[in-house]
């Protein structure tokens, strides 16, 4: 695919093989989706931005827009503007553009309050019954917003926390409101969450206010904000829902009930309030960043529904993509449209084998293993093998690292369809190490499967350590999908910093694989994590395209799914069969993808005894997201300038059976929105 010259307002007719084809009317269509201001792929985080700039005719320098705003570092920057009695309120609104870069640090409310990084309030936990009690305070709680307030009565917590999810990286307009009887929160625009407190706010705290932290009575500070803010506002009532989405896109330096309006410019040299008295004083690094919230340059493009509806399957080799947009506040912006190809989409397999160490001491099992998968290759369209570690019993011993290395080698067998064999990854388990249970004692682990038995298989994509095979990772494809495995040895503490900043950078290079970390012990038989286990999820969390972690070590089944601060979903899973009857009697895992339904089927099979198992813990389905494929988005074309009707594109040249992914996004020189992305398949 390629870039197209820029056309007007049109239906541009692109094909796949030869490019722009002819050019016609655009369509159009009603139905509209609101879409946040952030200028990326709402679901994948990429810009999709042609590296030109649009050629619609934009204001020299730009259109007049507040663009600068606040950073702050999450460890010790903040904004305070001392005991400021003025901003004691009873009824409060608090507004902000926030822009969330981590996780930050939390700082507690007061008994039966929340854990809440702070984005602004007057106050925290600190005493109760008194005028030490926190006034208001309003934050993050995990990755949703919260707010809270200590009461007159006696001190009691009075908090709200909210239900949507706040993606990091994108900035969003939030807000908590209380009128004396309930609290509402705010997430662009839209109410999020309301509940009765009946209760009045300790308005004569004597706590301070600050910005990007929570203050006690003398000034010292708590928790700790990781991000920018821009365009924070405070008021002495409760503004409505229409009222805040009218003004979310403005600045407003006066108006009933404003008390308290932090512009968070750099112009500024500070953080003066231009309503009142309080004026901010900025502790710390916080430093002022150019970019900021889009303000006073109207609001954003919103898209319509986009055409071919969702899912939908097309008959021929051509489509018509449509993408509707109204701008009401501007004549002037461009559409692009970004395609790409997902291929066949075909249901695929992994299998896992747990502990093979029972196995090792005679060849019956282990090959039968290895075997099976080589013949059942096609049957269940198998595109990688991970062994979760404990491959022999004995780390000295040659005789079992022989016998697991002529099993292994099985699946070594090249053909037309597997050129470098079949992909498999392995972890080094504590029986495979020698001390046993000493990280890096992993002689003959190296010696039989270090870095130079993967030399020169494309799936073998690297080491940590030069030379070691300790920490690995490897690449399984699966049509346009690429599954990327990091092995992690086994250790009985805590994985050490540098290993794990190793294990991001491997997912964070390719963020659109589908990330898998395997290592010997994460989870426990009641699928509490272990210690290494917990470490390990803590360091991968944060990785968007992590969504499961796999081991063995200990005797059962277990498993566990856990939603991060970032929103990302993660499913861990235990099994291991050693201490069964025959060791294990060859029991493995088949994880069975099926792409169309996004979901993965987890079945427990014995090549041995040719058996599944079936109980609730042996079979299960778990919801995963094999939506992202490796390949990127190509721009398929630009209607440059646009207008505000529908914009299409008929891309042709298609394949039979193939789905695609598409979206589109405008600019109108302020902001520049991205459409949801929609999928549509070819038929056969």
């Amino acid at each position: 695919m390629r870039w197209l010259r820029r056309l007007g307002p049109a239906t541009l007719v692109w094909s796949i093989a030869s490019g722009l084809a002819a050019c016609g009317d655009a369509a159009e269509s009603s139905e509209q989706q609101p879409t946040a201001d952030t200028g990326v792929d709402p679901e994948t985080g990429d810009s999709g931005a042609p590296d030109a700039a649009p050629s619609i005719a934009c204001p020299p320098g730009g259109a007049a827009v507040d663009r600068s705003s606040l950073t702050f570092d999450g460890v010790d920057d903040y904004v305070t503007m001392g005991a400021a009695p003025t901003l004691g309120l009873d009824k409060v609104t608090i507004e902000a553009w926030v822009y969330r870069d981590g996780d930050g640090v939390a700082a507690s409310t007061g008994v039966g309050g929340l854990s809440l990084v702070p984005i602004a309030g007057k106050g925290r936990g600190e005493g109760d019954g008194s005028d030490l009690d926190c006034n208001y305070a309003f934050g993050f709680a995990g990755n949703v917003i919260a707010a809270d307030f200590e009461d007159m009565a006696d001190g009691g917590n009075h908090p709200i926390t909210g239900k949507t999810p706040v993606a990091r990286k994108q900035w969003h307009h939030l807000a908590a409101t209380y009128d004396g009887t309930t609290w509402r929160l705010y997430v662009n625009g839209k109410l999020d969450a309301e509940t009765v407190a009946n209760a009045t706010p300790r308005k004569d705290s004597i706590q301070h206010f600050a910005l990007g932290s929570a203050l006690d009575s003398k000034g010292v500070a708590a928790g700790f904000f990781e991000g920018s803010l821009d365009e924070v506002r405070l008021w002495g009532r409760a503004r409505t829902a229409a009222e805040l989405a009218d003004g979310m896109y403005r600045r407003i330096t006066t108006a009933e009930g404003l008390i308290g309006r932090w512009a968070l410019d750099g112009k500024d040299g500070g953080a003066p309030d231009s309503v009142g008295k309080n004026d901010g004083t900025i502790v710390g690094g916080a430093s002022f960043q150019a970019a900021g919230a889009s303000l006073d340059a109207g609001r954003p493009p919103v898209f319509g529904a986009l055409k071919p509806a969702a899912d939908a399957e097309i008959t021929g080799t051509s489509v018509l993509l449509e993408a509707p947009v109204d701008d009401a506040d501007s004549s002037r912006f461009a559409a692009t449209f970004y395609l790409r190809d997902l291929g066949t989409r075909d249901d695929f397999s992994v299998v896992v084998l747990p502990d093979t160490q029972m196995y090792v001491y005679s060849n019956r099992f282990f090959p039968v293993q290895t075997k099976w998968i080589m013949d059942n290759r096609e049957a269940y369209n198998i595109v990688g093998v991970i062994h979760n570690g404990d491959i022999v019993d004995v780390g000295t011993s040659d005789t079992q690292w022989k016998i697991a290395d002529d099993a292994m080698k099985l699946l070594e067998v090249k053909s037309a369809a597997l050129p470098d064999g079949m992909p498999y990854g392995t972890c080094a388990g504590n029986h495979d190490q020698n001390p046993m249970n000493s990280v890096g004692s992993t002689t003959n682990y190296n010696k039989y499967f270090g870095p130079a038995r993967f030399a020169g298989r494309a799936y073998f994509g690297g080491t940590f350590a030069p030379g070691k095979a300790d920490e690995n990772w490897v690449t399984f494809k699966a049509g346009a999908l690429d599954l990327v495995v990091v092995n992690l040895q086994f250790s009985s503490t805590a994985r050490e910093a540098p290993v794990l900043a190793w294990a991001r950078s491997v997912f964070d290079a390719r963020p659109a694989a589908f990330g898998i970390v395997n290592s010997h012990h994460i989870l426990s038989a009641s699928a509490a994590f272990s210690t290494v286990g917990r470490s390990i999820y803590d360091g991968v969390k944060s990785v968007p395209n992590v969504q499961l972690l796999t081991c063995g070590h200990v005797g059962g089944e277990s498993r566990r799914t856990d939603t991060t601060p970032e929103g990302n979903v993660i499913h861990s899973m235990l099994a291991d069969y050693q201490f069964r009857e025959r060791g294990g009697a060859g029991y493995l895992r088949l994880w069975e993808f099926s792409p169309a339904s996004n979901e993965l089927t987890v079945r427990t099979y014995s090549p041995v005894d040719k058996k599944f198992e079936t109980d609730a813990d042996s079979e299960f389905t778990l919801k995963v997201d094999l939506r992202t494929p490796s390949g990127p988005f190509d721009d398929v074309a630009t209607v440059d300038p646009a207008t505000a009707t529908a914009i299409s594109a008929k891309v042709e040249a298609l394949l039979p059976g193939h789905t695609y992914e598409w979206y589109a996004t405008v600019t109108d020189c302020v902001h520049t929105v991205a459409s949801a992305r929609r999928r549509f398949k070819v038929a056969k």
